[in-house]
């Protein structure tokens, strides 16, 4: 329906601009009762509106919510990160149930669930993520931060 008005309104504004070509003065009513007249090889004058930009600041409810998923999102970067150094030290193996149980926590950390919620959600024991988070915070470009 939206192209079907487009191609009528580009229509009669393409013939209306043949009109103007031939020598006619015509009045148009363009977008919204603007009447225009034109003359041969002059084109409408479309006014010219200022718009301001509004900002509007993110709450501190936004802003804090904000921040706690990048933290999460920074944890669990740094326990996938840990379970890779677990699997090179043998103590976590690829394929095995604690494996799996760590990447749900690390999906669950994602999702923006707290560093507890996720340990008790997955079944991992809160000091075994510690461990992981330890290890994973010791790589390159890891970011500080303070987890309670």
């Amino acid at each position: 329906m939206k192209y079907l008005t487009c191609l009528l309104l580009s229509g009669s504004i393409l013939s209306n601009f043949a009109e103007a070509a031939s020598g006619l003065q015509t009045s148009t009513l363009l977008l919204k009762n603007l009447v225009v007249t034109q003359d041969a090889g002059s084109f409408p004058q479309v006014p010219y509106q200022k718009t301001r930009n509004v900002y509007q600041s993110p709450s501190a409810e936004e802003t804090k919510k904000r921040l706690a998923q990048e933290v999460s999102i920074q944890i669990a970067n740094d326990i996938a990160y840990g379970l890779v150094v677990a699997h090179d030290k043998q103590q976590i193996r690829y394929g095995t149930r604690m494996y799996r149980k760590v990447q749900t926590a690390i999906n669950l950390l994602r999702r923006g669930a707290g560093l507890n919620g996720a340990s008790r959600r997955s079944g991992v024991p809160r000091s075994t993520l510690d461990q992981l988070m330890q290890w994973g915070q010791q790589r390159p470009g890891a970011s500080p931060y303070h987890v309670e």
